[in-house]
């Protein structure tokens, strides 16, 4: 099993910036707005022993979510 580094590369999401990390047994999902330099508050995290990818999919949902209630 491939094993995650303690800190994941950055990744770009239809403009919003996420920030892997480990947390604990788990990760944490540090979002960025676009031209931001802080995280957004909901930003997700769980302490539990979890996968990455997980965390990446919260974030995604969280952006989504953001991006939704701009349209309306």
């Amino acid at each position: 099993m491939a094993q995650h580094p303690f800190n994941m590369t950055p990744m770009e999401y239809k403009g919003y910036q996420i920030e892997v990390s480990r947390v604990g047994k788990g990760w944490r999902a540090s979002i960025f707005s676009p031209d931001s330099k802080r995280p957004l508050p909901d930003s997700p995290s769980n302490l539990e022993k979890s996968k990455a990818e997980e965390i990446v999919a919260e974030a995604k949902r969280i952006i989504d979510e953001r991006l939704s209630r701009q349209v309306s």
